[in-house]
């Protein structure tokens, strides 16, 4: 999978973005949600755009409408144990084979929500964006045991536990 770039490149479709300015892609990168996200169920087209200056930052732009982005950190950089747990319906919507394990970085790409808190950013492990790298399907994995909980960046850049 490609991430969007800011730049202009032949045969790629542009989306003058509120967040982001205007965002050049191919239809390459585009990723596809069946069932768009929660709360945003009619998103089930959206760009990752990586801005450069703002590594590791990948930006979920939505096609459809300029003004939803969604900003995320692969979930390594927030929790380098991870471990990544799929439902059956995760593995259908992302035409996996679940009786296969798949491998975060070579098969999928699992990244992690933020959100604002006071001066700080936070997120929800037990509800990562997964990307199949290999089809470009995207699911919000909701856990239902809910084991891995909230993170929240500390005054030293440290992500740390908060529950």
């Amino acid at each position: 999978m490609t991430l969007a770039a800011q730049s202009e490149s032949e045969c790629a479709d542009v989306i003058e973005t509120t967040h982001l300015g205007k965002v050049t892609w191919d239809s390459g990168s585009e990723l596809y949600l069946p069932s768009g996200l929660p709360g945003f169920e009619e998103e089930r087209r959206m760009i990752p755009v990586e801005v450069p200056v703002h590594r590791p930052l990948v930006f979920l732009q939505s096609v459809r409408h300029s003004e939803v982005c969604f900003v995320s950190l692969p979930v390594l950089i927030v929790c380098p144990d991870f471990d990544l747990r799929l439902t059956e319906d995760d593995c259908a919507a992302l035409m996996l084979d679940e009786k296969e394990t798949p491998r975060i970085g070579s098969d999928v790409l699992c990244l992690a929500l933020l959100r604002r808190s006071g001066g700080t950013v936070e997120t929800n492990l037990d509800a990562p964006i997964i990307i199949n790298l290999h089809n470009s399907r995207c699911v919000q994995s909701l856990s239902p045991d809910a084991a891995r909980g909230y993170y929240r960046l500390n005054d030293e850049g440290v992500w740390e536990r908060i529950c």
